[in-house]
This record gives structure tokens, sequence and C-alpha cells, in this order.
């Protein structure tokens, strides 16, 4: 059982003054007390410090035995990753493994089934492999399964157990406008403009057609990607293949 040990001393004026287990000075407890608690096993005689010869008797108080308090919703232990961090991927919205762990943890139990639908990098998967549940990862992006392998392989040695379905039902009603795919397309790009591969906030990309409808492109998602404005501006009506080869003699992509 997980302790705390308690001090037993008593404040500078008062308590109970006598030697209890080799040492004297004021307790605050009986005497009585100090033994019916070394015999109840609740007394532990160790060191003041590390490596010091001085013991001192302390009460074992048990985690168990308290209440506790809620826990707080600003967690600042788990410190936020950067790009030197051993487990990042370089994905823009990668969370730390052990912040997964933790709610996972707190929300669930071995065996039980924990689903991320923006599953994104695989942090959530990897959390629940390790915490032995069972899991389920759904993401627009296409490299999203590719990292779910390379991750549970490096980081836990698990390999091809991943099961990767790509049977989506097809959707068949009426197609809505293409600007209404712009969540789905910045997700599924990761936040970068499909020209010259930088990040950009939501509110600057512009949805685009890959093949443009003068050309014969169709309004379905797949025929749908974000550029900024002005890989748009430089695309015009023009193919994703000319836009590439465009940002290429301008030196924006080698």
């Amino acid at each position: 059982r997980r302790f705390r040990a308690d001090n037993l001393n008593a404040p500078s004026t008062g308590g109970h003054r006598y030697e209890f287990l080799g040492v004297t000075r004021n307790w605050r407890m009986t005497e009585e007390q100090a033994h019916q608690w070394l015999a109840e096993g609740r007394i532990v005689h160790q060191s003041i410090t590390p490596g010091s010869r001085v013991r001192v008797p302390s009460y074992k108080r048990y985690a168990d035995e308290s209440m506790g308090r809620p826990a707080l919703d600003n967690w600042t232990d788990i410190g936020a990753l950067n790009s030197q961090a051993k487990e990042s991927t370089g994905y823009p919205t990668q969370k730390p493994v052990a912040l997964l762990e933790r709610i996972i943890k707190a929300s669930s139990n071995k065996d039980e089934l924990v689903l991320d639908p923006f599953c994104g990098c695989a942090t959530t998967c990897v959390a629940a492999e390790r915490l032995q549940r069972h899991w389920i990862g759904i993401d627009v992006s296409p490299r999203a399964a590719n990292l779910v392998r390379v991750r549970l392989e490096a980081e836990i040695g698990i390999f091809g157990d991943v099961i990767h379905r790509t049977d989506i039902p097809k959707r068949s009603e009426k197609l809505p406008n293409y600007r209404t795919h712009k969540h789905t397309l910045y997700g599924k790009q990761e936040g970068l403009c499909n020209g010259c591969r930088t990040q950009f906030p939501f509110r600057n990309m512009t949805v685009d057609h890959i093949v443009p409808k003068s050309q014969g492109g169709t309004d379905h998602e797949d025929n749908l990607q974000l550029l900024c404005g002005a890989c748009n501006s430089t695309k015009g009506q023009s193919t994703q293949a000319e836009l590439i080869s465009r940002l290429k003699a301008q030196g924006v992509l080698h």
C-alpha cells in the first residue's frame, strides 16, 4: 500500500514529551497512542534525510484512506512537444503520449474500447495499446494509417496487427456546394497548402478544384483541395500539375 510519512512532532509549545523508539522530543500524541500505532503497524522508523543516520518515527498515512481532491483540468506537469522531442513525428497537432495516457486511464479500464475519430498521428492509438485497451482510430488523412503502423512498430514493437479499412460507404445524395468541404479538407491536408506546402490558418485557405471545372473537373471531394491565396492566384484555371511546375520555376518548391 502506498503511504506518506507524516511528521509526529508537536508544535513548538505543547505536546507530550517522552522517549519513543530511541528519540526524545515533544510528540503530538500521547505515549499510549504512540505504542498503539506502533502495534498496528502505523509507524515507520526512517531517516530524516537520505543518507542520514538519524532515524525518527513517522505516521503512515495510506493513500487509499484519503478521499483526496478532484483532479484539476489545468495539467501543467505534462510539457508540450517540440521538434526535438523523441516522440515527435512532425505532425502539426501532435499531443504528448503522456497526456493521452492520463486521459485514457481516467476514462476507461483494461480491455475496454477507445475511439479517436480524429486520430491524426496515432498518439491515442499508441497510448491505448500501451494501456491494454482495444482501440479504433479514424482520420481523413491517408497518412494516418501509415503513422499508426510506424509508431506502433517503433514504440511498442507490434508488427502487422493493424487492420486498415478504406471501404467507406459512398454517399449518393445530391452534392452540396463544394465550399462546404473546407473543414474536411483542412483536416485531410493537416493545415498545409497543397501547393507551396506551407501551413496556414483555416481562414487563409481557399477551396480549389484540382482539375478545373472548365476542363471537366467535378465538385466531388476527391477533386477538391485547399490552396493559400498566393497559390490559388498562381494556379488560376490551370491544372494542379501546372501549378506545381510554376512553383518550382519560381523557386517556391524544389
